[in-house]
């Protein structure tokens, strides 16, 4: 995909990309400037007014630090500078969807007739109208993008895919990569590369693929494999498929939910997901390791990528993450971080030696050329 154009700001360019205006580019680049700016500057700053000023206040008056993010939580929702920043993030992200969404309404009819024109050429696209759509991602917009993710509002509508890929971009600020595909590149850069370097899979699913932005490194890394991607919402289907087809790429996309998907079982070598976890509940996501067991052959392997858990970070971080979880319209973020799911995976039906929790590096190919922008946590098991 490295011979496709970019935009100005860098990300790669297909078919089906809601492309922007030098006007709506302009507008998308300021919010752009302003989240990053939040994230980093702002939040640096917030930062360390806590450690010098409120933290210290706390311990003189009740004799030991806050040691809880809800407790953090709680006094920096006094501080006017978080206020000011919890503000500022949040009506940036709904402006990002709105200009987006200008770019994406300009553009619907080209959108549509492309990825039409696109159906029958590489890969297939299988759509279930009879599939529901999970309460959890019915009861909010999940991150505030109006469509959620599997609204419709004409017939092969794919406007929550041509959002969600321009979005994600902007919303990350290029941090996933030109193709925003850095969760499944570092899956397999960062792990199967390591630590399953001869392995030679002949099915491979991914679940909860969205557009299919972590799907396409598998098709490149194991062209031998067949790679099918599944998710709930037709939109993001629709849009994954034409997107993929643009590139040349080969996948079966199919409308299944990843907790029951109706596969045979042992039909896969590798089963993975990126990030699907937290945008589902705690129920959701024991089926969806006892759907992964079933799924798996003998000796088959499961990789879910998840944003690490609340361990692995000290009490202020985890009140900067949770941030999400009340105002980003992301219920289940918080709280995924706190499951055992290596416990869970036991429970599914794996033998607990052969279950592990990874911390990998991520954010490698940024466009701004810095280094590792974090990491992610795995859940991997063999069966």
């Amino acid at each position: 995909m490295t011979s496709f154009p970019t935009l100005a700001d860098g990300q790669l360019a297909h078919a089906v990309l809601a492309t922007p205006t030098v006007t709506e580019a302009y507008r998308q680049q300021e919010i752009w400037d302003l989240k990053a700016r939040l994230a980093y500057d702002v939040a640096a700053r917030i930062r360390k007014r806590y450690e010098t000023e409120i933290a210290p206040a706390y311990a003189r008056k009740h004799g030991c630090a806050p040691t809880s993010r809800h407790v953090i939580g709680e006094l920096m929702a006094q501080d006017p500078a978080t206020q000011m920043w919890s503000a500022l993030r949040r009506s940036g992200q709904e402006q990002m969807w709105e200009l987006v969404a200008q770019s994406t309404a300009r553009q619907f009819t080209r959108l549509t007739d492309t990825a039409s024109a696109l159906l029958d050429t590489v890969g297939t696209l299988a759509l279930d109208p009879s599939v529901e759509i999970p309460a959890y991602l019915q009861t909010v917009d999940i991150h505030c993008m109006p469509t959620g993710y599997y609204r419709e509002t004409a017939p092969d509508d794919l406007t929550a895919g041509a959002l969600y890929d321009r979005g994600v971009y902007i919303y990350a600020a290029g941090q996933l990569g030109a193709a925003n595909d850095d969760k499944g590149r570092s899956v397999i850069e960062h792990y199967l590369d390591v630590k399953h370097p001869n392995l030679t899979p002949s099915a491979i699913l991914d679940m909860g693929c969205s557009v299919g932005h972590s799907t396409l490194p598998y098709v490149e890394r194991y062209p031998q494999a067949d790679v099918h991607a599944i998710d709930v919402a037709a939109p993001m289907l629709r849009y994954a498929h034409a997107r993929a087809a643009s590139f040349g790429l080969p996948v079966h996309f199919s409308q299944r939910n990843a907790e029951a998907t109706g596969f045979a079982a042992e039909s896969f070598d590798l089963v993975v997901s990126h990030i699907l976890l937290h945008e589902t509940s705690t129920k959701a996501v024991q089926n969806i390791l006892t759907e992964s067991f079933r799924l798996l052959k003998p000796g088959g392997l499961m990789i879910h990528a998840e944003y690490p858990p609340f361990s692995t970070m000290d009490p202020f971080a985890q009140f900067l993450v949770e941030w999400d979880t009340t105002n980003n319209n992301e219920p289940f973020w918080s709280t995924v971080r706190t499951l055992d799911l290596k416990a869970m995976a036991v429970r599914a039906g794996f033998e607990p030696d052969r279950v592990s929790r990874e911390l990998i590096a991520t954010g490698r190919r940024l466009v701004t050329g810095q280094s590792s922008a974090g990491r992610i946590g795995l859940l991997v098991a063999r069966r």
